[in-house]
């Protein structure tokens, strides 16, 4: 589609970032910014612009630090793409690659940030329809950005979507019958979570059809029978995601969210609240370490900027 260094518009491609089933990716410089940005171009050039524009006015309507920000959506020399925030990380997809399997703390401090995205979307009446490892990024700080909204849909005035779609390993029994709805986004969820404690998903199969079958009859090896260090609470909240029933399963994301904050001892509002005011009580110590009139660094206990002279 794009080669480096071309421009297209005020973007100028860097490099790709990688290619899917339904589109490739660019690492590109705004010029006019002079900022980084994603740019995705659907493979399938010749639907008509309202399908096109289906994905980015979906991500778009969603603002959330766990959700990669769609920016907006181009056509430039009859090529439609999308422009995104650029995530420097990797996928949850290579981080896996290397590490085969994460500590239980870090797979739910991941899993905590997915459920956190995915509940926002939820209320968005969105559903994903295609959660695993290579749709999750994680920054270089840590951060889990959920992306690829390709599959998405709204679902506002119908009990499902119809289409079946989605990743086989990481799909709900109902998904392969065409009735996705946001209990589907939990089965991936519980998916994920499996993958990260115990190194593949919980269904591995070649045949997309036995894995259904599995699925829909619950045969599914609960990960603490491969692991006995994993604890039995977690155990618990993952076989809990991975129901065959959509009716057994949590409700909403929201609800793993609560359960691994009881887990680790905390209480969910609470912590938010400790959160929020370290983030404010970080923000006013940098500033009460900046001279207020030069913005130069202060000593320690000064009454007088050492460099401007104004008093603090």
């Amino acid at each position: 589609m794009f080669l480096q260094g071309q421009k297209v518009g005020k973007y100028e491609i860097m490099r790709s970032l990688g290619s899917g089933g339904f589109g490739s990716v660019f690492l590109a410089k705004d010029t006019w910014l002079n900022i980084k940005v994603a740019i995705k171009v659907p493979h399938k050039q010749t639907l008509e612009l309202f399908k096109l524009l289906k994905e980015p006015r979906l991500q778009a309507a969603l603002n959330h630090p766990n959700i990669v920000r769609m920016i907006t959506a181009e056509k430039e020399n009859r090529v439609f793409f999308m422009v995104m925030e650029y995530v420097k990380g990797k996928t949850l997809e290579r981080i896996l690659e290397k590490e085969k399997i994460l500590d239980v703390e870090n797979a739910i401090d991941y899993i905590t940030q997915i459920a956190y995205g995915i509940d926002h979307a939820h209320k968005s009446k969105i559903i994903h329809r295609d959660l695993r490892p290579s749709n999750i990024i994680i920054s270089e700080e840590g951060t889990a950005k959920i992306t690829d909204f390709g599959t998405s849909v709204w679902l506002s005035n119908v009990p499902y979507a119809s289409t079946r779609i989605g990743s086989p390993p990481y799909m709900a029994p109902e998904q392969f019958l065409g009735k996705a709805t946001f209990g589907s986004d939990i089965y991936s969820i519980g998916c994920i979570f499996y993958e990260m404690i115990i190194g593949h998903p919980p269904i591995i199969d070649s045949d997309p059809f036995k894995i259904m079958e599995k699925a829909q009859d619950g045969k599914i090896t609960p990960p603490r029978l491969k692991n006995n260090n994993i604890p039995k609470k977690i155990n618990e909240i993952i076989m809990n995601c991975l129901s065959c029933k959509v009716e057994d399963r949590y409700q909403r994301p929201s609800e793993i969210m609560r359960e691994l904050s009881a887990f680790k001892g905390k209480d969910s509002k609470k912590s938010e609240i400790e959160d929020i005011m370290k983030r404010i009580r970080a923000r006013e110590t940098r500033a009460a370490d900046l001279c207020w009139n030069c913005r130069r660094p202060l000593p320690y206990k000064a009454k007088d900027c050492p460099h401007c002279g104004e008093g603090i």
